[in-house]
């Protein structure tokens, strides 16, 4: 029995990894505590999370809503779980989606299952 819940736990591991995009999408981030809107991009993206880019440091454990404005246009409430100096005056920030509805985890999902079969060559 233990070593189908192993199993599982890997098959889950290899598909969230499987399901990592490069991909630059467009977002503004939405500060409500200092009632201010940061641009920024994804830099990559998975069904429970992304790394972005921003030019303003956002402190680990803050909360923000992302909007994307881009493909798969989605809203979402993250949380920074990490964040490092970039190039120049920017900063890679790791985000962990806290706070999505159904229909934008559905609508990540399949961006995410099409962009990784088109970029296989499997579409």
């Amino acid at each position: 029995m233990t070593d189908q819940r192993q199993s599982a736990s890997d098959q889950a591991s290899d598909k969230r990894f499987a399901l990592r995009l490069r991909k630059y999408i467009d977002i503004v981030i939405e500060d409500p505590l200092a009632s201010m809107l940061i641009r920024g991009a994804v830099a990559d993206i998975s069904p429970t999370g992304m790394r972005i880019i921003v030019d303003q440091y956002l402190p680990v454990r803050t909360k923000y809503t992302l909007t994307m404005k881009r493909s798969p246009f989605l809203k979402l409430r993250g949380q920074v779980r990490w964040i490092r100096a970039f190039t120049g005056d920017t900063f890679q920030v790791g985000i962990l989606i806290i706070e999505a509805t159904d229909d934008d985890n559905k609508r990540l999902t399949n961006f995410l299952e099409l962009e990784h079969q088109r970029l296989s060559g499997n579409a």
